[in-house]
């Protein structure tokens, strides 16, 4: 198995992000109840932009299909939305303290940055290989001089240690996938929107 960085030359016409929970819900007269059993999954629809078979970007795109090789290979994504935060807070991040699993604020390190914000939406890696996790901003904050402490969603899957390092600049989740099946369509020297990957995310605790 290895892991395919998704090209930053790439363009894309549509991108639609999701989260697949897992959870059991439970109704009765008295009421419901949603239970979560297993933890959520990043899911994503890329539609590749429709492009000249002879162009460069066209080699590219077939090229990372055939890398993937079906559900064989892992491909590292970031929201290609939002790369980078839209809150101003930049530098070197590391965690502050340790940060046990289930964890839903993080307690962020940066030198420098008081005064500098991570707002609602903003996307944070942690950890790498398969236990790494892509995080969502769900709250806006502002650092002080001795850093940040920011509210996220999903929760933390894995407990992670004082000092490892945050990532801001295209944070990536692994993916796989979902169908074996990859391919495009040819018409008239234009590739068309068949250039589609449906990926779920795929890691370890």
């Amino acid at each position: 198995m290895s892991v395919i960085t998704f090209p930053t030359s790439l363009g894309a016409s549509k991108v639609v992000w999701s989260q697949q929970r897992r959870d059991a819900v439970y109704s009765s007269s008295f009421g419901s109840q949603a239970v979560e059993v297993s933890a959520p999954l990043w899911s994503v629809s890329l539609t590749g932009l429709p492009i000249t078979d002879v162009s460069a970007e066209a080699g590219a795109w077939k090229s990372l299909l055939m890398r993937l090789r079906g559900r064989t290979n892992q491909l590292a994504l970031w929201d290609l939305g939002r790369p980078v935060p839209q809150g101003t807070m930049r530098g070197s991040m590391t965690l502050s303290g340790a940060h046990a699993k289930g964890a839903t604020v993080l307690d962020i390190a940066a030198t420098g940055q008081s005064g500098a914000t991570l707002v609602s939406g903003d996307m944070l890696g942690l950890g790498s290989g398969t236990s790494q996790q892509l995080v969502m901003v769900v709250s806006d904050a502002v650092a002080t001089p001795t850093g940040i402490s920011v509210t996220v969603e999903p929760a933390l899957r894995n407990a992670f240690a004082d000092l490892s390092v945050v990532t801001w600049d295209r944070p990536c989740a692994l993916f796989r996938v979902a169908q074996p099946k990859s391919g495009w369509s040819f018409d008239g020297g234009v590739l068309l929107s068949g250039i589609t990957l449906e990926l779920l995310e795929d890691w370890r605790g």
